[in-house]
């Protein structure tokens, strides 16, 4: 495209300026404003700011209609005004350009007209065209004689209406003291007086600033709106709403509005069902309020913090439907579970919905992010999936478990864990258990132990007997209470077990065996290949039944009961055999765990 090229506006191009649809890309509409009939392709490049983008835009116009080449490249070039610096006279609007056309003869001489000094600029908004009347009509007609040459509509029929409406303004406004216009005070800096001011006698306010306060006005027209709303009107229809989703009454103690951490309405003291089975601190409504102009309303979040659940809530819970408006996300903060009379808390997480809008799963977490709970709705329940990593046990004895997974059921008056498997004490535990709360504490299970750190595991549970070796057993677990929290007292343990590769700490077998007399054997060790036995723990003792030790040449067998306050009493036969003879002999136990003592029970 010839950057030379000097481009008009066609009649579908005023069409298209007048009608602000017909041209929807801003880059196609600036450059048909900028096309005055005198701006080069160069000119409007350079304006324009973007070679490329502006010579595409000015192809699509001319291949639409939009603009054209004029027949002639007539110079439509106004002389620039002396007041005018002479780089910026290319961007003044040219209005005509009369190509020698000599002055109307119906026309009074006299010089060309003047805009007033109190005219200081043309506001160039789109006016409601006035045409030229076309020739032979009465009015401003150009002579016959002399054809008239005028510039492309568009731009020059816009000024004109600006400067007809601008004299019609002046000729009604009082003059400036000429005194004071001759004068020639400028402002301090020596730039000229600022247009588009709006205001009085005696103020001066620019368009700028006029904007500014407007928009400082409607923000606080709407801080005011948001703080002092009558949120309490909606307090109806959000516990009517909250209560058709939990199925259970809902009763709001308040209700308001704050700014931080985001715009949200605020809601507390909340309390679901006669009973109060579950409650809620406070929640953080945050909506979208366009929204609250609907009839579906919507919100981006709700923020739940402190709240209880009793064993009646997770049933109702369990069981809540769809909620009457959108929610896309519930966050939870602060849970205490009450099961029973024991209270788990210090559990977070969030609530995922369905498209329908009722709670699919419930995801949660303890504080310290080692245990995490996915719960999913079903009958009066949740089923449930728990993972975790050193996670330590809410409960006496406290163990610590390196890794754990498991599954199972959760009532309002039951856990039923069909499924556990954890990692702890260097070895693996498995098993399923059944806990209820319905008229008491009822525990059942089962356990396995493999390949298991017996000494470490013995500490853990607070044992003063020190034993070493790889720990296997079976155990069956059952216990009955009043209340869950002496469950612990009442809980029975039975089973077989077996240590491999270890050591009896404070037992010297050999050398009680060995010793002349009834001497006392304190202390030492006896070191053992197995270590075979059936465990039975009670309220009151604790016994190691069918005890089988073996070590090379050294075998024994007996039991062993060890008193709550830490006695301990039983009786072991050790066989040692030799080269030369077989050694036989009964041994005493007694002490205490930390101390354990054995004597000859008869002479060798």
């Amino acid at each position: 495209m010839d950057k030379k090229t000097v481009f008009v506006k066609t009649k579908e191009g005023d069409e298209a300026m007048r009608q602000r649809t017909r041209l929807v890309q801003r880059n196609l509409r600036n450059i048909l404003i900028m096309v005055d009939g005198h701006a080069s392709v160069a000119d409007l490049c350079r304006r324009f700011g973007d070679e490329n983008v502006a010579q595409a835009a000015l192809g699509e116009l001319l291949a639409g209609g939009f603009i054209a080449e004029p027949a002639n490249q007539l110079d439509f070039t106004a002389t620039p005004s002396p007041d005018v610096p002479a780089e910026k006279a290319e961007d003044v609007p040219v209005l005509t350009a009369q190509v020698g056309a000599p002055p109307d003869q119906n026309a009074a001489p006299g010089p060309p007209p003047t805009l007033p000094p109190d005219i200081e600029e043309i506001e160039l908004h789109p006016p409601e065209y006035e045409s030229l009347p076309p020739p032979g009509l009465p009015g401003k007609s150009p002579r016959h004689d002399q054809p008239t040459v005028s510039a492309p509509p568009g731009w020059t029929e816009r000024i004109r209406a600006q400067l007809a409406g601008k004299l019609e303004k002046s000729a009604s406004k009082p003059k400036r003291n000429a005194k004071t216009r001759d004068s020639g005070d400028e402002p301090a800096n020596g730039a000229p007086e600022q247009a588009s001011t709006v205001g009085g006698p005696g103020i001066s306010v620019s368009l700028p600033k006029l904007v500014l306060i407007a928009f400082v006005g409607l923000a606080a027209l709407l801080v005011l709106g948001l703080l002092f709303y009558p949120y309490g009107r909606h307090l109806p229809d959000i516990e009517r709403n909250a209560s058709a989703m939990l199925q259970d009454p809902v009763k709001v103690g308040g209700i308001g509005f704050n700014f931080l951490p985001r715009p949200h309405i605020a809601l507390n003291n909340i309390t679901v069902g006669k009973e109060a089975h579950l409650t809620i601190a406070s929640v953080r409504a945050v909506p979208d309020f366009f929204s609250l102009l609907g009839a579906r309303k919507v919100f981006h979040e709700l923020a739940l913090s402190d709240i209880a659940v009793s064993n009646a809530g997770l049933g109702r819970l369990a069981q809540a439907g769809a909620a009457q408006a959108e929610i896309r996300r519930i966050t939870l903060n602060g849970i205490r579970l009450t099961i029973g009379d024991v209270v788990l808390s210090g559990f977070g997480g969030e609530v995922l919905m369905t498209s329908a809008g009722a709670p699919e799963k419930i995801l949660l977490r303890n504080a310290d992010g080692s245990l995490k709970l996915d719960m999913q709705p079903k009958g009066e329940g949740f089923l449930f999936t728990a993972s975790g990593s050193n996670w330590k046990t809410p409960f006496k004895p406290t163990l610590i478990f390196q890794a754990i997974e498991a599954q199972g059921v959760l009532q309002p008056s039951q856990l039923e864990l069909s499924k556990f498997d954890g990692r702890a004490y260097e070895g693996l535990i498995e098993g399923k258990a059944a806990l209820g709360w319905a008229g008491g504490a009822v525990l059942a299970g089962n356990l396995e132990l493999k390949h298991m750190n017996s000494t470490r595991l013995l500490a853990a549970l607070g044992s003063d007997l020190l034993t070493e070796g790889e720990l296997s057993a079976r155990l069956k677990l059952d216990a009955k209470a009043d209340r869950l929290d002496s469950l612990g007292e009442a809980l029975r343990v039975g089973g077989g077990f077996e240590i491999k590769r270890g050591a009896a700490r404070g037992f010297d077998l050999i050398e009680a065996a060995r010793s002349s007399g009834r001497a006392v054997a304190r202390g030492g060790e006896t070191k053992f290949e197995q270590l075979t036995g059936v465990i039975q723990y009670g309220q009151q003792e604790s016994r190691l039944g069918d005890l089988r030790l073996t070590s090379g040449l050294l075998t024994a067998g007996g039991n062993l009961g060890i008193a709550r306050d830490g006695k301990l009493g039983g009786a072991m036969n050790v066989e040692l055999k030799s080269s030369a003879a077989v050694v036989r002999m009964p041994l005493a136990i007694g002490g205490t765990a930390k101390a354990p003592q054995l004597t000859q029970s008869r002479g060798r």
